[in-house]
């Protein structure tokens, strides 16, 4: 085999730390990873190439071979033809072996979890399918059920004071005759053929394997002979389910309540998902929020603009008296202290009351003359 660098094919010093190394590694497998690039033999080849580099420079008495071996062909003392560097690959001693197992021929089994913890980052950009424990005879673990979200409509007044409100929603329950286990009650599971128990099934690429959850069992190891008449083996039915939500006093449009427990079923026995619900507000015929102050409007004269007057104003505690000083522009906002939004957390909004002054669009002889003495007596 000819000389290679794996300095160069990691873009990495001579002097790297095994950290550096690492992360560097890493970033790279992730980007020319197969699963990330269906179909691009170039990427493939690459991350073989990467790959390979990472095994010997990862490995401290490897590495030490290898840059002795380097510091000889600088030197000249490796021959013409180049040096072999086939003996670093595929042997990795004591400790340091990696998961998975040896592949034909020599070489490494490359899973996902030999990145670290990039291998549940990347269970979940290329695969659909459930997450599952990690290593050799892997199981079927127990593993929470998917989030809900929904959006719910709330009438005004009971954002505002808080209340109740019911929601009905389909959602997927534990089957009521398997009790989640997919299997017709009395039946037991069998070990999967495909992948012989274990979960996962792995395939090889030259030197490097790659291991994947069983497209049979779907990573449980087991199948079920005689699968549930009613959920069909699926260990959940759909169902329709009606839950009562309670409103917090002043909650704002927008705003996200979580029930906990409330989702879809969880699978292998493991717990539910949450319900999210997005509030939305409906509008109220006469009031407008603002953060947490209500906007009404009060229509007056224009000689009550001038005189003063008092006018009738409905809060969302009743309704109260408020007094319109004389010579009110309009557009003028008078505030009712304390009337307006109250919320969870104790916090109190205002009510502003914007003044609208009417102007008479016809008027009679008699206030056309009142009018006229007015403006003459400027």
């Amino acid at each position: 085999m000819a000389e290679k660098d794996y300095y160069s094919i990691l873009g990495v010093s001579e002097n790297a730390t095994e950290a550096e190394i690492k992360k560097t590694f890493r970033g790279l497998a992730k980007k020319y990873h197969p699963d990330a690039n269906r179909g691009d033999k170039d990427a493939e080849k690459r991350f073989k190439e990467i790959s390979e580099a990472y095994e010997v420079l990862s490995d401290k008495e490897k590495r030490a071979q290898y840059d002795e071996l380097r510091r000889a062909r600088a030197t000249g003392f490796g021959g013409p033809g180049g040096f072999d560097f086939s003996q670093f690959r595929g042997r990795r001693g004591g400790a340091g072996t990696r998961r998975g197992g040896g592949a034909p021929g020599g070489g490494q089994t490359f899973t996902f979890e030999d990145l670290g913890d990039l291998g549940d980052i990347f269970s979940d950009m290329f695969s659909r399918e459930p997450r599952y424990s990690a290593g050799a005879g892997r199981t079927y673990r127990p593993q929470k059920g998917e989030d809900l979200v929904y959006s719910i409509d709330i009438p005004f007044d009971v954002a505002a004071k808080g209340g109740k409100t019911s929601v009905t929603i389909p959602r997927a329950e534990t089957c009521p005759r398997c009790g989640g286990s997919g299997a017709e009650p009395g039946s037991q599971p069998q070990p999967c053929p495909t992948c012989g128990g274990s979960g996962t099934v792995s395939s090889f690429q030259g030197a490097f394997g790659f291991s994947r959850p069983c497209p049979q069992c779907l990573g449980r190891g087991t199948i079920n002979p005689n699968p549930c008449r009613v959920c069909q083996g699926r260990g959940t039915t759909q169902q329709t389910h009606t839950v009562t939500v309670k409103i917090p006093r002043g909650v704002k449009d927008g705003a996200k309540i979580r029930l906990a427990g409330q989702g879809e079923a969880g699978i292998a026995g493991g717990p539910a998902g949450d319900l999210y619900l997005l509030v939305h507000v409906m509008p109220h015929a006469e009031f407008e929020r603002k953060g947490n102050d209500i906007y009404t409007t009060a229509g007056i004269d224009m000689t009550e603009a001038a005189l003063g007057t008092k006018v009738p104003v409905h809060t969302l505690e009743g309704d109260v008296t408020l007094t319109i000083p004389p010579g009110t522009q309009p557009g003028a906002k008078m505030r009712l202290r304390g009337r307006g939004i109250k919320t969870a957390s104790g916090e109190t909004g205002d009510h502003y009351v914007v003044v609208n002054v009417r102007v008479p669009k016809t008027l009679s002889a008699e206030q056309r003359r009142l009018l006229e003495q007015l403006a003459k007596a400027k």
